[in-house]
């Protein structure tokens, strides 16, 4: 038996952490295709951000059906 899902669903996930003054940012980029990559410190952490951005923009889980729209 294979269960459906109906409704909004997580697909892909942006996790920033930057916890206060003088202290190291961490994020943490998901998403249902499998990737799964973690960034700390002020510049991987933007690095990271800007990657996510445009993992959004070609990953097939978050593009498919856009060619018909």
């Amino acid at each position: 038996m294979t269960a459906t899902v109906d409704g909004p669903r997580i697909v892909a996930l942006l996790r920033i952490s930057a916890p206060g003054r003088d202290t190291t940012p961490s994020v943490r980029s998901w998403c249902s295709c499998g990737r799964d990559l973690v960034a700390f410190g002020h510049r991987k952490a933007a690095a990271l951000i800007d990657d996510h951005t445009r993992h959004r923009t070609v990953c097939p889980l978050l593009t498919e059906g856009q060619e018909a729209a």
